[in-house]
């Protein structure tokens, strides 16, 4: 393009300058063809090269979105039970746009390098789920798959170490529907655990403690294995019942002495 708007100028200029010789009429217009048939060359290249780059940002453009309408994204979440603080819920959650497959965990130290369960004991508690041994096949769009991990209370007699000691780093490996393949990473030191502390319960908790204590005694009450101890009598039901039995016993001892 430089090289064409050189040329041009070259000539315009060159025909305003003073000559000795007047040019042939034939061999200026050569030259302005010549000039231009260069000119167009040029335009036509540059906008074949703009065209070729649009095309390609367009595709490449296109292919993100393709790919962004089909991205999966795993991830794994550590989080205390509505029964307590001291019981501690897995949860594997697929929030992308797209099925997860062929999905596989791997425990690795504090310095990113594969991890045995000699090194981190904690590990064999996470083993303890197939999913987190033998991986998972497919994981639906929102889909999650959630179960009871460990207690506190039970983890230093498992562990045979300080609870708060253990450090997990699960790398998580996935492909799309496509087969292309991602990778998420999930970190969390068992020190930031330490000093917690839970003041009362969960409400609906101790709503569903109540509720099934309720069901319990229904289901005796049908099965006939139990009563409902409910006082149905007030002060002068029971003032009756009693004079009704007084003038009952005192019939009785009549009879009997009349029969002696």
């Amino acid at each position: 393009m430089t090289v064409a708007v050189a040329l041009v100028l070259g000539v315009v200029i060159g025909t305003l300058l003073p000559k000795t010789a007047a040019a042939a009429p034939d061999s200026l217009s050569g030259w302005i063809t010549t000039v231009a048939t260069v000119v167009i060359c040029v335009l036509t290249i540059v906008l074949a090269v703009e065209t070729w780059r649009l095309r390609a940002t367009q595709a490449q453009q296109i292919r993100e979105f393709m790919l962004d309408s089909i991205r999966p994204n795993v991830s794994v979440e550590l989080s205390g039970s509505h029964a307590g603080m001291s019981f501690m819920n897995v949860r594997v959650h697929n929030s992308g746009k797209g099925i997860a497959r062929k999905i596989r965990f791997e425990f690795l130290d504090r310095n990113d390098q594969a991890a045995s369960v000699e090194d981190e004991p904690i590990i064999k508690v996470f083993h303890k789920l197939t999913m987190f041994r033998a991986g998972i096949q497919s994981l639906g769009i929102n889909q999650e798959l959630k179960s009871f991990m460990f207690s506190f209370y039970e983890l230093q007699k498992q562990l045979n170490a300080d609870i708060f000691s253990p450090y997990v780093n699960i790398r998580i490996r996935f492909e799309d529907t496509e087969g292309n393949e991602y990778v998420n990473a999930f970190v969390i030191d068992f020190s930031q655990y330490q000093g917690f502390s839970e003041i009362g319960g969960n409400p609906l908790s101790k709503l569903a403690d109540e509720v099934e204590k309720i069901r319990k005694e229904m289901a005796k009450m049908v099965s006939g294995n139990s009563r409902l101890g409910v006082d149905v009598y007030s002060s002068e039901d029971r003032a009756a019942e009693s004079t009704e039995l007084r003038v009952r016993w005192a019939r009785e001892r009549e009879e009997r002495q009349a029969t002696e």
